[in-house]
């Protein structure tokens, strides 16, 4: 056999070894805990352990229970709070049945009366429990400490706007504050749930406005008063959260079922199908059994009752909440897979200088390429997408040594990735060049390093949304620049044809990401996101052997990294579909110790070429997967 096929050989097995490296075990979870407060769009069953405050109603709900209803608002179907909380692996039990879900349907957001000093409802039923209520109730139970890990969900205010609008045009005009006094209380209650120590907060606005509409999504002339009232109750209410300092999720629930009436046949409704006075159950949702409904029509209506949405109407607000609430954590990732691209360029780059220690040309000049393919996961919170690709690199440098010894250099790097989203499709594709000047210098068995380098990337995002049947495409394109500073020493302990010795480095690095603006085919779930910074300051403490076995020279090195910045940061988002407050959540999280190994061999084809094949992997690293194969030449003259 040659020496090249022999070489080539090599290569083979350390790609075919470090690919079989395993994985770690999965990330903790986003939330750890399901609170809804409100009324019956997120009532997953409150009426089953809990009366109405009427005997009678209390019989029909526990028939319809008998006949197959859930006890919720959807019939025998399923709440969009039983989506969105089993998204993330939590349950959204009422409370009384063993669960944290407060909303009661019929629930006013605070007790109401038409008349000044009147006896004022809680809701619509006797036993409804108003929405701030349920926050000091969900609070005292607390003893005033909110779970800062929870989801939060406060959707309140249907069943405001269908109280004034009952009390009819003259009494609206006499009460012209009305409904922004209510929507003043709702953001003073939810201030408090937030100074409780809550942290992620979702406040929907209103899909009632599409129980408006007729045909095609147009608005006739007798509901258009109604239609401006709700849109204006759900702005107020945003903007006095705002005031109110509350940091919260703000989903438009208002422009994504108005593009479903507009388009029916995408989720798998009918033009007729879609409109409340066609909803197929004739009684409420509340008492709706199998009598009432069928499970066909769960699917292929929007409505149960004209009032609350069937199984099919549930999951698409599931899952643009979910959208909401996963999208910043998956943007995140974005120079995550920067800064792992940086580490490598500083490995390979670090170790192009051991080579090139090996042998010098007469004129103190060294050229070197080096060309590598790994595979590379970066994880989410648990239950959120991760990414999963191939990152592609190469580089090549040249290099001089002076009479006494410091060798100055320069390197170009070139890399391209395509990372694939885990769950619902999707991907980014990231390319990357950088600069990089690098010094060295070696004083009897004591060496060093630095490489300094400067980085520029381009992404192109794709990022679906599912919608139910349909599925929103959205799409954005962003740059962003790196700065990083990797320092390395050692020293050298020669054992006849061994060579071992410590190891110690740090990669400081800045990766800046621009913001940017998705473009979606429905334009209701496309974001907007904020700039993002990460900063990185790695430092590594190791181990490395070289073995001299003729031309060959097999070596190992392994080491343990810490991330020594805070990696506490958030990555803002804001609705392209409506004006709202931007909101902000947390970014995916990121290890602060891990171990690393990397192993190979050089061969010396003769005094000026020498070949170098190099396998590395990440392990002990909850939050990535890393590994991979490298293969470079350097030539000296």
């Amino acid at each position: 056999m040659t020496k090249m096929k022999q070489f080539a050989l090599l290569a083979a097995l350390l790609a075919v070894t470090t690919l079989s490296t395993a994985g770690p075990v999965d990330a903790t979870g986003v939330f750890n805990q399901f609170v809804g407060l409100g009324d019956s769009t997120i009532d997953s069953g409150y009426f089953r352990y809990n009366s109405t405050g009427n005997t009678s109603i209390d019989a029909m709900v526990a028939s319809a229970i008998a006949n197959g209803a859930a006890g919720g608002w959807a019939g025998p179907g399923v709440m969009t709070s039983t989506f969105l909380a089993g998204r993330f692996g939590l349950s959204d039990a009422p409370v009384g049945g063993g669960g944290t879900n407060y909303a009661n349907g019929s629930a006013y957001t605070a007790p109401l009366s038409a008349t000044a000093g009147g006896i004022a409802a809680p809701g619509g039923l006797t036993g409804n429990v108003a929405t701030i209520q349920q926050i000091t109730n969900y609070l005292t139970s607390m003893g005033g400490v909110a779970n800062p890990a929870a989801l939060y969900v406060v959707s309140s205010g249907n069943n405001d706007l269908i109280f004034a609008q009952n009390q009819g045009a003259a009494w609206l005009a006499a009460n012209p504050d009305f409904l922004s006094g209510l929507a003043s209380q709702f953001a003073a209650s939810v201030a408090s749930l937030q100074a409780a120590g809550a942290r992620t907060i979702l406040v929907p606005n209103t899909f009632y406005t599409s129980t408006l509409t007729s045909t095609g999504g147009l608005l006739p002339a007798s509901n258009v008063d109604d239609y401006l009232r709700a849109v204006a109750y759900g702005n107020t209410k945003w903007a006095d959260l705002s005031a109110a300092g509350v940091r919260f999720i703000p989903a438009d629930l208002t422009s994504v079922f108005r593009f479903v009436t507009i388009n029916p046949t995408l989720f798998g409704f009918t033009p007729s199908s879609v409109l409340a006075a066609n909803a197929p159950s004739p009684v409420a949702a509340l008492i709706t059994s199998w009598a009432d409904i069928t499970p066909v029509q769960l699917q292929t209506y929007l409505f149960v009752d004209g009032h609350h949405l069937t199984t099919a109407g549930q999951l698409i607000e599931a899952d643009y909440e979910a959208s909401l609430l996963t999208a910043p954590a998956l943007m995140s990732l974005l120079p995550e897979a920067a800064v792992q691209g940086g580490l490598a360029r500083a490995a390979t780059i670090q170790g192009q200088i051991d080579l090139s220690g090996q042998h010098r040309g007469p004129n103190g000049v060294n050229v070197w390429a080096s060309g590598g393919i790994s595979s590379l996961t970066l994880k989410n919170f648990s239950g959120l997408p991760d990414v999963a690709g191939a990152p592609l690199t190469g580089s090549a440098g040249a290099d001089y040594q002076f009479p006494f010894g410091l060798i100055l250099g320069a390197a170009f790097t070139a890399g391209a990735q395509t990372q694939d989203f885990s769950m619902g499709g999707g991907q980014f594709d990231q390319n990357d060049q950088a600069v990089s000047l690098y010094t060295a210098y070696r004083a009897g068995p004591v060496w060093g390093n630095a490489v300094g380098s400067l980085g520029w990337y381009q992404d192109k995002i794709e990022r679906p949304v599912a919608l139910g049947l349909f599925t929103d495409q959205n799409s954005a394109n962003t740059t962003g620049q790196s700065l990083a500073l990797a320092l390395r020493a050692g020293g050298d302990i020669t054992l006849g044809p061994v060579t071992t010795g410590p190891v110690a480095g740090l990669v400081l690095q800045q990766v800046r990401l621009k913001g940017f603006t998705e473009a979606g085919a429905s334009g209701v779930t496309a974001l907007s996101f904020g700039g993002q910074t990460r900063d990185s300051a790695v430092s590594q403490l190791g181990w490395r052997a070289m073995v001299a076995i003729g031309s060959w020279q097999p070596f190992a090195e392994a080491k343990w990294n810490h991330e020594l910045a805070n990696q506490d940061r958030k990555v803002k988002a804001a609705l392209t579909s409506t004006s709202a407050t931007p909101y902000s959540l947390d970014a995916a999280p990121v290890a602060k110790d891990w171990a690393s190994a990397s192993f190979g061999a050089t061969y010396k084809i003769n005094d000026q070429v020498m070949l170098k094949a190099t396998g590395s992997t990440s392990f002990a690293n909850p939050q990535l997967v890393s590994y991979g194969g490298e293969l470079g030449v350097s030539i000296s003259f």
